[in-house]
């Protein structure tokens, strides 16, 4: 009956260690105690790995879920950890016990100490019955007691001392020729402190998902780059996990076929007769000389042994197999955030690119429609700029929108650009805000003539901060390009010292001055009627577009102004009797009017002998105004 319950008990260690009793082997395996060190420790590092791998931060941006499966991975992780380095410690413990013992240098020290130990407690006892004896004796024998006392103290302050030593050098051997695998399993599990740490890392707190899809596209690139660097750090974890299972089977293997070579002996004597009855026919006992409850015994024991370090791995397997399927569940959840993020990432780019479409096809559109029905150059060109600046605001707009969406931080920061952009850009601010004074009503258009800062010139190009001159020059009445552009800033407009002078809004002429020096025997009257003819005759050929320009100028200006006409006078200048005369001239053709009236002047006086003789000086013609 005994050996009945023996068998049945070896059946219940045999399915903890994930073994079946039916399928035995008929030969016992051996443990390579080398091979298989290498290999638990191997196991070990990989487990290390592991777990240092499941504990670090894996996901910034999820769901409240993977918060569950991530700390139910770091618990799975702690239990294959503790469980690994228990089998370790199990399996060091029966390489040691397998090996042959050999007395070193630290066996004799330990027993040094040991001898040491006792030799104090010795004389411990001895001084205690020195000081029983000392109460009752006579005054010749406490003499004796007393220096058997001394003896005593002195005897044991020599073994304190040997302790000491002994305990120092002891100390120092071990830490120095600690070998073998329970010494690397030992050193292994110093390695990894939060094993035996009650307080465990704390984890950073993971983004949502649904406030993830409610930021912009930046944040929204930031948690898809997340889960993606995430669901393939959990794929590299559960190909760990894969190998972990594998290398922990494959350390059970060699201990299953021991343990099955020891539940096939425990079973044969389990059928064996107790002592004083026949052994069955056919049966053998193993251990000849030995009754079968001591052999038995003697099988228990090595069956603990190794069954110590094969249960510890089959529940590592299982635990390897759990974590899997956590680790597997983990990544599906994160696939699917993934997903998420994709789609709202492709719609939120999608919608920023429709809109920014509709922006520049109604750009384009305002173009075409300025182009087509604004004939006007001015006005086309003040529409075209005020489109740029549309289209840009718009854009702006719709991408600051699209990729930032707490505005909470950015007002903070904007408000200390705007100070920033203040100071430095002054002068560029400055530009800009005089840009919207030049296109204004009195301001300058392509094609005007204007003087600023002692430069004549027309007006080719104005930009939102600066403007271009084709700058003019001559020595007479008219002005010719001198083939150099001038750039001024729009700032200079509010420069106190810089005037600016344009032609009238709508008008393109300008007064010249003609001065005649007379003699003073000439007919005054019949001269200044002759030269006032000649002008006038001059003047009637393009007196309806000066006409034409004044009329558009009064309309423009609403105001009374007195119309264009010849004017002369009589006049003395620094004691010479001169006739002055003061008539319009367009400003393109104004050369050309020049040269006509000095001709005609000329065969006026070469013609009329009378003109000629009252006549003390060759006719200067100028403009009243440079420029």
């Amino acid at each position: 009956m005994r050996l009945a319950v023996a068998a049945a008990g070896f059946g219940l260690l045999a399915a903890a260690c994930g073994l079946h009793p039916t399928a035995l082997s008929q030969n016992a395996a051996g443990l390579d105690a080398k091979a298989q060190g290498r290999a638990i420790l191997a196991h070990l590092s990989s487990v290390i790995q592991f777990y240092q791998s499941v504990n670090q931060p894996i996901q910034d941006a999820g769901e409240p879920n993977d918060v569950v499966y991530r700390d139910q991975a770091a618990a799975e992780a702690t239990q294959i950890a503790d469980l690994a380095f228990d089998s370790a410690k199990a399996e060091a413990r029966l390489n040691t016990s397998s090996s042959p013992v050999e007395t070193t240098s630290e066996d004799k020290l330990q027993t040094a100490e040991s001898n040491a130990e006792k030799r104090i407690t010795d004389l411990e006892s001895q001084d205690a019955i020195l000081d029983k004896q000392l109460s009752t004796a006579s005054p010749a024998a406490a003499e004796r007691i007393e220096s058997q006392k001394r003896q005593v103290h002195a005897a044991l302050g020599l073994a304190y001392a040997m302790k000491d030593a002994l305990g120092k050098i002891l100390s120092m051997s071990t830490a120095s020729t600690s070998t073998g695998l329970a010494a690397d399993v030992d050193r292994l599990r110093r390695s990894l402190p939060e094993l035996d740490s009650a307080n465990k890392t704390s984890v950073p707190q993971i983004i949502t998902v649904q406030s993830a899809l409610s930021q912009g596209v930046v944040t929204q690139a930031r948690a898809l780059l997340d889960l993606l660097e995430a669901r393939h750090t959990l794929s590299m974890l559960i190909e760990d996990d894969d190998r972990l299972n594998q290398a922990a089977t494959g350390l059970r293997a060699p201990l299953s076929s021991n343990i099955q070579s020891l539940l096939q002996q425990g079973e044969q004597l389990s059928e064996q007769p107790a002592i004083g009855q026949a052994p069955p026919q056919g049966s053998t006992n193993s251990s000849p000389g030995l009754p079968p409850t001591q052999t038995l015994e003697a099988i228990t024991a090595k069956f603990k042994t190794l069954a110590a370090a094969a249960i510890p791995l089959s529940q590592e397997v299982i635990v390897l197999g759990q974590a899997r399927a956590n680790l597997s569940a983990w990544k599906a959840s994160v696939s699917d955030e993934y997903g998420l993020v994709v789609h709202a990432l492709l719609l939120r780019i999608l919608v920023m690119a429709i809109a920014l479409g509709i922006i520049i096809g109604g750009g384009e559109l305002w173009t075409r429609g300025t182009n087509k029905y604004i004939h006007d150059l001015r006005r086309r060109r003040q529409l075209l700029i005020v489109r740029r600046v549309v289209v840009g605001f718009l854009s702006v707009i719709v991408i600051l929108f699209g990729f930032i969406t707490q505005f909470n931080s950015l007002a903070t920061f904007a408000g200390f650009i705007t100070a920033g952009i203040a100071v430095g850009l002054q002068t560029i601010l400055l530009s800009v805000a005089a840009y919207f004074f030049i296109i204004g009503r009195y301001g300058i258009k392509v094609g005007d003539r204007i003087t600023i800062s002692s430069v004549t010139g027309e007006v080719i190009d104005v930009g939102l901060v600066r403007f271009h001159l084709m700058e003019l020059a001559g020595a007479g009445p008219g002005l010719n390009p001198t083939g150099r552009v001038a750039v001024f800033s729009n700032a200079v407009l509010f420069q106190a010292g810089t005037p600016l002078y344009k032609q009238v809004p709508g008008t393109g002429y300008a007064w010249h001055e003609l001065t005649m020096k007379l003699a003073d025997a000439a007919d005054y009257g019949m001269v200044s009627t002759a030269v006032m003819k000649t002008v006038h005759a001059i003047y009637d050929e393009y007196r309806d577009n000066i006409e034409l320009q004044h009329e558009g100028m009064r309309n423009w200006l609403q105001a009374a102004v007195e119309s264009p006409k010849i004017e002369s006078r009589l006049q003395l200048s620094n004691g010479v009797f001169q006739l002055w005369v003061r008539f319009p001239v367009q400003i393109d053709r104004a050369s050309e009017i020049d040269e006509k009236i000095t001709r005609a002047l000329l065969e006026l006086i070469a013609s009329d002998p009378a003109i000629k003789g009252g006549v003390a000086a060759t006719p200067s013609i100028q403009p009243s105004v440079r420029g």
